[in-house]
């Protein structure tokens, strides 16, 4: 009698949530989800601008040469079209159907809002919903999210690893951290990367449940190519600002300092990093550059690599929503596996 009243509530259940399917308006649903969507970017893009101080971007602008500012921009580009590369790794390992071209200019375009309004939306909301426009599965859409973080946080990982042990960086006397306590975080770091790559190559256990996703392990040949890549971007980024104080501080110091304001722009949460990139690097270059100096560069590093590709992005993904009709069936046929 049990196991039937069981059935019976469980029958009961179905039933009310078809009566309730029957009369709700799910595309009025899904538009108003979709006004809410674009009311939040716009509200965090309006947001963003007024927290910019445009007369010191302007004064900037003018204040650095044209080479320089068009070297900043080149490989500022070309920083992003590595990042975008992240996601190809989710394609390939879960073999979907969406063409090369455009995984990346999803990740592309995740990655300018990522940067201006934070991870949450941009890194997150704009992936989902821009691959659900393309008809790719929101667990596949979570999957390949996963595999695109992990590829970037393990070149940081291991440039950090290998920058904090070398003792490029010396904390100021206020930190909690001092040089040595670095390195021997530099060391853990290292052997994060040394554990990935030895479960990759010889664990006989290749998928991992992580509440309602699977992951699953790469061969030790794509986890070599991720880390490859990575440290790629890293590198560019770190490129993008050295070039903006190349008279002043040599490129590994630069280096070192954009991985620990990194890290320390995640652990705020402030969307862009603001103010935390200018501290950071205030703090661990005071003496070395002129505080002027370090703000003026980091302006223009702040023009070329954020403000630029964002608006850049805005029309572009305005366009892309304009333009792109999903089809009916999409998820199905996007994926291989789910």
């Amino acid at each position: 009698m049990v196991n039937i009243s069981h059935k019976k509530n469980y029958h009961g259940l179905i039933d009310k949530w078809h009566s309730i399917s029957s009369w709700v308006n799910w595309t009025w649903v899904k538009n108003s989800l979709t006004l809410i969507f674009f009311g939040l970017v716009a509200y965090l893009l309006y947001q963003q601008a007024t927290t910019i101080e445009w007369g010191k971007v302007l004064e900037t602008l003018k204040n650095t040469s044209m080479l320089t500012l068009a070297t900043g921009l080149g490989l500022g580009v070309l920083c992003y079209f590595v990042y975008a590369s992240y996601d190809l790794f989710g394609r390939y390992l879960l073999g979907l159907k969406v063409s090369m071209a455009k995984t990346w200019f999803v990740a592309w375009l995740s990655y300018a809002f990522n940067l201006n309004l934070s991870s949450l939306v941009g890194g997150i909301a704009f992936r989902y919903r821009l691959y659900s426009r393309l008809g790719v599965k929101a667990g596949d859409v979570t999957k390949i999210l996963g595999i695109s973080i992990a590829t970037n946080w393990l070149g940081y990982i291991l440039l950090a690893g290998g920058l904090f042990v070398s003792g490029q960086i010396n904390p100021p006397d206020s930190w909690v951290v001092n040089s040595v306590h670095l390195q021997f975080i530099g060391v853990a770091f290292v052997l994060v990367v040394l554990a990935y790559l030895g479960a990759c190559g010889f664990s006989k256990k290749r998928e991992f449940q992580v509440r309602d996703t699977t992951l699953t392990l790469p061969s030790v040949k794509i986890a070599l190519l991720q880390l490859v890549v990575a440290c790629i971007h890293w590198t560019l980024m770190a490129t993008v600002i050295y070039q903006f104080l190349a008279d002043d501080v040599n490129f590994a110091t630069v280096f070192a300092v954009l991985l620990v304001s990194s890290l320390a722009g995640v652990i705020t949460h402030i969307p862009g990093g603001l103010g935390v990139l200018e501290a950071v690097f205030l703090a661990l270059l005071a003496g070395q550059v002129d505080k002027s100096t370090i703000l003026g560069s980091l302006f223009a590093y702040r023009c070329v690599f954020y403000l630029i590709p964002l608006a850049i992005a805005i029309p572009t993904y305005l366009m892309f929503e304009a333009f792109t009709r999903p089809a009916e069936g999409d998820a199905e046929k996007a994926s291989a596996a789910s």
